[in-house]
């Protein structure tokens, strides 16, 4: 049977004469103000949410930042009077499915249906290609052609910019979300959440794609630093070892007889694949572990310290600030008043 996809629009001055065209495909509930919806979406669940951009109390952007942020609905397509693109974009990075000029149509939307359907209930086999392969070669210098070329080759034959938006932004955030399910160590040391977060943007045609090639590319990195490549597959079960125990101290006795190696070899296997000692890798994934614990956690120093296998209190917090150019409290201080700022803007 086919299912109906049960809808609610947000719009102060709707158009039933549009919706009962689509009655045999949707059911439609309607309110006029962002308070109203938003309420209305916490009570009840909603296939698809339209939003348009001007209501009162409760503008169309905020409602959707709320929406994506408390996961009320996954389908979220915003709407206008204006033909605004910078508005288009904000939406998309906020996590809209799409953006449509009024006066809605029954064109328009028996063609988003379709699309909703597909995002519902269908597959997205060349978004999950694209994810696929740019998960691949995180870690890698070749991440930010990889994404060009991906975005190249999936929306030339896109009809418009806006869905160009939508498809980089999609594949942005399924990117993030499976990066982190692959390398589940990752969660020690970055937060998810800070890589599908935004501020208000502005640029030109192509700010979307620009910002999210920017931010995998900084996800990237932060894998390369912590991840070095290598071929040698007794360096990297122990790298990712370490990866995963940095909380246990890590001291090398101790690494190295759990993987039946000496001192020595292990010694040499780090500065022969790596160009380093044991102990300026260890020592590098200490100072990123104490960066998340200092921002995310409420742990005191001194647990830090001890949890990290530094024994001296007065030894680490020389040592973070060698790294870092800050004292300890200064720096948590600092990046929880980054943190707060930054909250309302979830995607």
């Amino acid at each position: 049977m086919h299912r109906k996809i049960h809808i609610l629009e947000a719009v102060d001055q709707p158009r039933a004469d549009v919706w009962d065209a689509l009655s045999a495909d949707t059911t439609v509930c309607t309110v006029r103000s962002g308070e109203e919806a938003y309420q209305r979406i916490q009570k009840e669940h909603f296939d698809l949410v339209l939003v348009n951009l001007m209501l009162n109390g409760l503008d169309g952007l905020e409602l959707l930042r709320r929406i994506k942020r408390e996961n009320l609905c996954d389908v979220v397509v915003l709407t206008s009077d204006f033909p605004d693109f910078q508005y288009a974009q904000q939406g998309i990075l906020y996590g809209a499915f799409d953006y449509l000029l009024r006066p809605l149509t029954v064109e328009m939307l028996q063609k988003l249906l379709v699309r909703v359907r597909k995002k519902l209930w269908g597959e997205q086999a060349a978004q999950q290609q694209a994810c696929d392969t740019l998960v691949q070669h995180m870690g890698t210098e070749q991440l930010s052609a990889c994404f060009d070329a991906l975005v190249q080759e999936y929306t030339q034959q896109m009809p418009d910019a806006v869905q160009t938006d939508i498809f980089i932004q999609h594949l942005y955030e399924s990117t993030v979300e499976k990066t982190f399910e692959t390398w589940t160590w990752l969660a020690l040391f970055e937060q998810k959440e800070e890589y599908l977060s935004i501020d208000w943007l502005s640029g030109g045609k192509h700010m979307v794609w620009e910002f999210c090639r920017r931010r995998l590319c900084a996800l990237s990195a932060a894998i390369a630093t912590l991840y070095p490549r290598t071929e040698n597959e007794k360096l990297r079960r122990i790298l990712q070892y370490l990866l995963q125990h940095i909380d246990d101290g890590c001291l090398q006795k101790d690494v190295a007889a759990a993987h039946y190696i000496s001192n020595p070899s292990l010694s040499e296997l780090f500065r022969s694949q790596l160009g380093m000692t044991y102990h300026a890798y260890t020592s590098e994934l200490k100072m990123k572990r104490a960066q998340y614990l200092l921002r995310y956690s409420s742990k005191k120093i001194y647990e830090i310290s001890a949890l990290l296998g530094y024994k001296d209190v007065n030894y680490f917090s020389r040592k973070f600030r060698e790294k870092m150019g800050v004292p300890l409290s200064q720096y948590r201080q600092q990046s929880r008043a980054e943190e707060n700022t930054s909250l309302d803007y979830q995607i």
